[in-house]
């Protein structure tokens, strides 16, 4: 695929695209939303062919799903094997030897406080309700503290636990939730400066948590980074404080690390950055290059629950075999430290270029996972520049996420380096172009 390059010779809903776009509105729910108009036939590592032939640099790894590209050969071949034996033998139904040994891996890498269990699942969504049923269970406590802006995932337990616009509408409150302010450092809503901070934030959580539910704390559910405005880093001895608010309040701490892991952030979790062991963490689809997996992994005596408590028809074996593989792949190909690497590169790159134009936009990141926080003359997000960035990218052949007005670049971690910096190219020429003109407007 070297040398390769976007392609776009035909409109992507024009033709056989089109009709195949309006069957899936006349049969699918309304609830699907899709982040580009396209009708996928092909992915090839970072590069995605529609019906149309036409091809896009993906700088969002399938939205997440696929950290080290689509259709990688080694894990190709690993499927195509497995298919030959048993493909859907569930972990409800008899015991497997791949997921031993894919639990087994996991432990040698994992940010867990002590000896751990695993609970497969069949989504990452669905790990998190898992932790937070295994959480309440172990303590027998009811509420759970997590953080304003942060998203958890679409299942009703899920949404209660988030507080991003899309969850405020959908959720049905079912789970007793404290929201406590998150670590929005370079926009403190306490109007305090990096030298100045010393966690208030978590401290303001603590009262809310002291004064609301003095005895009813069962765990502290969160995100590592947060995608607002930029990505936002907590700062060095955040988790180490949130750590200790928690043992205080009696609660366990559950990290989300459905984005951020296996590798992503050039660590094989995002945890590793602050040395930070918590009681459990949550993985999803990634680990599997995208098919249907969530795992939860959490000390030994927490998932030591009682028999037939947690079933569900999980532990694919295909999603196992393609989770193994991932790990294989990611160690042979030293992809960790390749996404420590380039991601530096891409992050200097970046912010030379807000630089240069002379805009206030905030850019930040670890690794692969890169957040550019597009902002107004009024130093509010521009979510309306943020989408035309996206919408023009797309136009010419460039994928690239959004949450909200921050624009998300988080390619492959094997990415080849000319496809890297094709894309690279085209998101500057459109943030130059599209910043020049609403500035002008």
């Amino acid at each position: 695929m070297k040398g390769q390059q976007p392609r776009i010779q035909k409109p992507p809903t024009s033709g056989e695209a089109g009709k195949i776009i309006a069957r899936d509105s006349a049969l699918m729910s309304r609830s699907y939303r899709r982040a580009f108009p396209i009708v996928v036939k092909h992915v090839h590592g970072a590069l995605v062919e529609d019906v149309n032939d036409n091809s896009y640099i993906d700088f969002t790894s399938g939205l997440g799903t696929l950290p080290i590209g689509g259709n990688h050969p080694e894990v190709v071949k690993a499927l195509k094997a497995q298919l030959e034996k048993a493909s859907s033998y569930n972990l409800m139904a008899a015991y497997s030897e791949e997921a031993v040994e894919l639990v087994d891996e996991l432990s040698k890498i994992a940010p867990i406080r002590g000896d751990l269990r695993a609970l497969f699942c069949s989504s990452g969504f669905e790990a998190i309700d898992a932790a937070l049923r295994s959480m309440r269970w172990h303590t027998g406590r009811n509420v759970v503290l997590t953080f304003l802006g942060e998203y958890h995932g679409s299942t009703i337990a899920c949404l209660a636990a988030s507080t991003d616009e899309r969850a405020r509408r959908l959720s049905t409150r079912i789970l007793d939730t404290l929201y406590g302010l998150g670590h929005e450092c370079e926009s403190c809503p306490l109007g305090l400066t990096p030298e100045e901070c010393k966690a208030e934030c978590l401290k303001l959580s603590r009262d809310l948590a002291e004064s609301a539910a003095p005895e009813d704390l069962s765990a502290i559910l969160f995100e590592p980074i947060h995608f607002r405005l930029g990505l936002s880093l907590p700062p060095k001895t955040y988790l180490e404080k949130l750590m200790t608010l928690a043992k205080e309040l009696g609660g366990l701490t559950i990290a989300n690390e459905l984005i951020t892991a296996p590798a992503r952030t050039g660590r094989w979790f995002a945890l590793d950055y602050w040395n930070a062991r918590v009681d459990a963490v949550c993985l999803g689809e990634q680990l599997a290059s995208g098919l249907p997996l969530g795992i939860l992994l959490a000390r030994e005596e927490l998932l030591d629950l009682e028999p037939g408590m947690h079933e569900v028809a999980a532990g694919l074996q295909l999603s196992i075999i393609a989770a193994l593989r991932t790990l294989w792949v990611i160690r042979e190909e030293g992809l960790v430290e390749r996404s420590e690497r380039l991601g530096r590169r891409v992050l200097k790159r970046l912010r030379g270029l807000v630089e240069d134009l002379g805009l206030e936009w905030r850019v930040n990141g670890v690794g692969m996972l890169v957040g550019v926080g597009v902002l107004g003359g009024d130093g509010l997000g521009d979510e309306r520049l943020a989408r035309l960035i996206v919408d023009e990218c797309f136009r010419v052949g460039l994928l690239i996420g959004r949450r909200g007005a921050t624009l998300i670049l988080s390619p492959a971690l094997n990415i080849e380096e000319d496809l890297l910096e094709k894309g690279l190219e085209i998101f500057e020429e459109k943030v130059s172009e599209l910043s020049r003109l609403s500035r002008a407007s």
